[in-house]
């Protein structure tokens, strides 16, 4: 049976519509069709919801225990006065600063473009017995400056500048000749291509071209898209449906970051994987996941995940909801099709998060707060 207008419209107005009820059905009036009929109601119930996608590969990550530009530029002073603008930038001078000034190994390790779990790695390349991690630097980094350093303090900041003048000395890290035609070094760039020295020039001002040249082989905004990628992903969609639920006094779980997090959800209330939300916390009706893509291979990736939480739901005699938002979603119309149909259209963006209210599970719960 070909599509009524009536069949039309709901799919078409299946994306932005808050009734639930009429999701439900435009998913049921796709799953009815056949052959071309299924193909064009499938077009049209996708189009309602791309509708409603909206990017974020624009967006970066405000972390709180990122520096902000005036602190990073005291932290680069400090390390440029510690070394005489880097005129001794040896391990001891390095050092030094290092422990009066914690904060200047993010400056430092700019320089050498690495992040925190690379220098731990450069480190015990110096020194195999030294047991540093990445987080422990991190931790170091964001550290207060000490009033009296304490002997593991002091081992860290030795241990961070034996590393990066050995990394600037090329005595680590060095590109194999087998592979130096296909690959550069992290120091092949104009301030580190000769050392020291090309620190020491380019540290009174570098043309405004050299500063468009390294955004465009390593981007500016990489470090922090990378250090805060699952923050990111929390922050834009996950914060506003808390505030939300916050704001309509509904009582929630929300998932801790990572996989222990997840694992503790799952095993509070019998259902893998654990869900980003269960609504409410006690005697729980609703399950909520949270996915944004920005290309178009990871979503099918996160549909899976959605497709697995809802059957695990199904298994709880719980009603699951998928939150998704990303250009990727339009990139790969079949996996947010999958998810759309395997949720019964309880598919939402950040632009109709709040017709979720609508929801009974959550009128049911917020009526009775």
């Amino acid at each position: 049976m070909s599509l009524s207008d009536d069949e039309r419209r709901i799919l078409e107005e299946a994306g932005g519509n808050p009734n639930p009820v009429d999701r439900q059905r435009a998913v049921g009036i796709y799953l009815r069709k056949t052959g071309p009929d299924r193909a064009r109601a499938a077009d049209l119930l996708v189009k309602g919801f791309l509708d409603h996608l909206r990017p974020s590969f624009h967006l970066i990550p405000k972390g709180d225990s990122m520096a902000d530009e005036e602190s990073f530029a005291d932290a680069y002073a400090s390390l440029a006065d510690g070394t005489g603008d880097f005129s001794r930038p040896d391990a001891e001078s390095l050092a030094e600063v290092l422990q009066r000034t914690p904060a200047a190994l993010a400056p430092l390790r700019m320089i050498v473009g690495l992040t925190h779990n690379e220098l731990a790695v450069a480190i015990r390349l110096t020194n195999p017995d030294a047991g540093v991690s990445g987080e422990a630097l991190k931790k170091f980094e964001r550290s207060p400056a000490p009033e009296q350093a304490s002997p593991r303090h002091e081992r860290l900041a030795t241990g961070i500048a034996g590393a990066i003048t050995a990394a600037m000395s090329r005595e680590i890290l060095a590109v194999p000749s087998s592979a130096a035609v296909h690959f550069h070094s992290k120091l092949d760039k104009r301030d580190t291509r000769d050392g020291w020295s090309s620190v020491r020039a380019d540290s009174t001002g570098v043309p405004y071209s050299a500063l468009l040249y390294q955004r465009y082989v390593g981007g500016v905004w990489r470090q922090v898209q990378d250090a805060y990628s699952e923050v990111k992903g929390d922050a834009v969609l996950e914060f506003p449906l808390r505030d939300l639920l916050d704001e309509h006094g509904i009582p929630y779980h929300h998932t801790r970051p990572g996989a222990s997090g997840a694992r503790e959800t799952a095993e509070r209330y019998g259902m893998s994987p654990g869900p980003d939300f269960v609504i409410p916390d006690e005697s729980p009706t609703l399950v909520v996941e949270s996915k944004v893509g920005e290309d178009g291979g990871t979503v099918r990736d996160k549909a899976a995940r959605i497709k697995s939480m809802t059957s695990a739901a199904d298994h709880r005699g719980l009603k699951a909801c998928a939150l998704v938002d990303g250009k990727g979603w339009t990139e790969r119309t079949t996996a947010l099709l999958e998810v759309i149909v395997t949720t019964q259209g309880r598919t939402y963006t950040l632009s109709t998060l709040d017709q979720i209210l609508q929801l009974p599970e959550i009128q049911a719960v917020s009526h009775g707060a």
